[in-house]
């Protein structure tokens, strides 16, 4: 079974989106809207499937469902998280997620990013898109280590705010040619939370920090959260893909509104990093991992990482096995 995880904040966008992605691809689709209360609108025609396949959950669902409810974000995409977890309990072997102004751009959506995690080559070409010689014809072998295969968007590139004022009336960069490539483990990368498909087994990595109502940062939820995955992911030797599929991107929000937004997050970015990259990592499984990096973070004598740190503990505790079992 597979599942989509969907954060949003306006109904009308999601009846968009449900009805561009028809017939949905995945077995279930866990909506998670950023609201006291739900409320979702499905297109005409999709009804019975809706019923079937769709889930919606929103801050008070959150709130009856988890023993600390603080640790998923308000008033930012971060509330994800939330998603993941659901999808995780209902069983769902492969979690995807999009952003509600994602759409098709061809069909095998799904069948790319499951190829990215269990069809990976253990070969690659030194020039992307040449086949230089010395690349083997029959046996290129396969990657058994990829958890996490990150797709990327056509449209509205996904810029901050900062590179968006920059780059304002200048022609817009192309994308070009996509190659799906295993991104190098010794070095971070921003990993977008736009178009993300990862295995079961690394569900409890996939935290976004606390961001927007009472926190002081916002739109860092990914890049921060996706420091953590690929440290855990670098010291456990799991690898992690980028390229296809590619999406349509198409909401460009204002960017002088997500400067401000952004403002702080800008600053303290320079430096996250550093803490979740000096973390120092023991164990031999992911949840394990990700409990000494909370501990590591909750430790630290800074106000937001160990709010951030308690939160990692607490994320954890939604996948503890006697919890499961219970």
């Amino acid at each position: 079974m597979n599942a989509l995880v969907v954060p949003t904040n306006s109904a009308p966008r999601l009846a968009e989106f449900l009805e561009a992605w028809a017939p949905w691809p995945w077995d279930r689709i866990v909506v998670v809207q950023d609201e006291p209360q739900a409320a979702l609108v499905i297109p005409a025609g999709l009804e019975d499937i809706a019923a079937q396949r769709l889930e919606c959950h929103a801050w008070e669902d959150i709130d009856a469902a988890l023993p600390d409810p603080s640790i998923i974000s308000r008033q930012d995409s971060a509330i994800r998280s939330f998603g993941f977890w659901r999808a995780w309990a209902a069983g769902a072997e492969i979690i995807f997620t999009l952003d509600d102004d994602c759409y098709p751009l061809s069909d095998g959506f799904v069948e790319a990013h499951r190829e990215n995690l269990y069809r990976t080559p253990a070969w690659q070409s030194s020039v992307p898109g040449m086949r230089v010689r010395g690349l083997p014809y029959r046996n290129q072998g396969l990657l058994h280590d990829v958890h996490v295969s990150m797709g990327l968007w056509r449209g509205v590139p996904d810029l901050d705010s900062v590179s968006t004022l920059a780059a304002h009336d200048q022609p817009a960069a192309s994308l070009g040619p996509v190659h799906t490539r295993v991104m190098p483990s010794a070095q971070y990368f921003p990993l977008s939370g736009m178009n993300v498909a990862f295995r079961r087994e690394i569900a409890c990595l996939m935290y976004f920090p606390p961001m927007g109502r009472g926190r002081p940062f916002r739109r860092f939820d990914d890049i921060w959260g996706g420091l953590a995955l690929q440290r855990i992911c670098r010291h456990l030797g799991f690898s992690i893909t980028c390229g296809e599929p590619v999406v349509d991107h198409r909401r460009a929000s204002d960017p002088f509104v997500n400067l401000e937004k952004e403002a702080p997050g800008i600053v303290a970015n320079e430096h996250v990093w550093e803490a979740i990259d000096a973390v120092v990592l023991t164990a031999d499984e992911p949840r394990a991992c990700m409990m000494e990096l909370g501990d590591a973070l909750a430790a630290r004598d800074d106000g937001y990482l160990a709010d951030w740190g308690l939160g990692i503990l607490g994320w954890c505790g939604l996948f503890d096995p006697a919890r499961v079992e219970a």
